[in-house]
């Protein structure tokens, strides 16, 4: 994909290497059990799901994206980002019809460009036919829409309160001088993500890893009783 790297960040992750990231990477989160009925308010017309019992796992939200099925999908992404209890800012922000067609804007606009900022723009921004979504949801949700793209090498990762930005990032901070701090990856800002996306992807030419290999191994090791 096309990424734009933050220069300051990359020096940062380069001098002052992230400590809990090496070794045998982890595995990405392969979902929890999804029951489809509880999902049909949140989706136009008749569900086309493959079962009446499934699983919120990277291979099917992949696969919906896809196929397509847009709402599908993001339910299923929102299960698997374990976002339900704040579903409400996901979804009544905007129609239903709104956020498909957004969602099939974002697939057009990544296509042409091999980038994600128009897409980003769509999903975070507060323009009519924008969405209004926060830095976590939309990066998840471009997450595997871009790797449905056939982008499985470097594509967006998941960014999240909890682990990322509530530990990961002080920890990272607090171990560079303040005259080599680079800005910080809080905020639903384009500018701010591509910092976080600029560590990412160089701890991933570092290890030999893909984007989301990292992160899911940060993940792991960091959420680990938040230490």
């Amino acid at each position: 994909m096309n990424w734009t790297i933050d220069e300051k960040t990359q020096k940062a992750v380069v001098k002052y290497p992230l400590a809990k990231l090496g070794g045998q990477r982890c595995q990405q989160f392969q979902g929890k059990n999804f029951n489809p009925n509880n999902w049909s308010h949140r989706l136009i017309g008749p569900a086309q799901w493959p079962s009446k019992s499934l699983k919120s796992s990277p291979d099917e939200i992949i696969k919906q994206f896809r196929d397509k099925q847009f709402l599908q999908a993001l339910a299923l992404v929102v299960s698997w980002g374990g976002m339900n209890r704040v579903s409400r800012y996901i979804y009544d922000t905007r129609h239903l019809g709104v956020i498909e067609e957004a969602l099939r804007k974002c697939t057009a606009s990544i296509k042409a460009t091999k980038s994600i900022e128009n897409a980003w723009r769509i999903l975070t921004g507060t323009n009519r036919d924008e969405l209004v979504w926060s830095s976590v949801i939309s990066s998840k949700t471009l997450h595997f829409l871009c790797r449905a793209m056939g982008f499985e090498e470097d594509p967006p990762v998941a960014i999240d309160n909890a682990v990322i930005l509530n530990c990961v990032w002080p920890k990272f901070r607090d171990a560079i001088p303040k005259d080599e701090l680079p800005g910080g990856w809080r905020g639903n800002s384009f500018d701010a993500y591509s910092r976080y996306m600029s560590a990412i992807l160089t701890w991933a030419r570092m290890t030999g890893w893909r984007t989301w290999e990292v992160e899911a191994t940060i993940f792991a090791r960091y959420g680990r009783n938040r230490q």
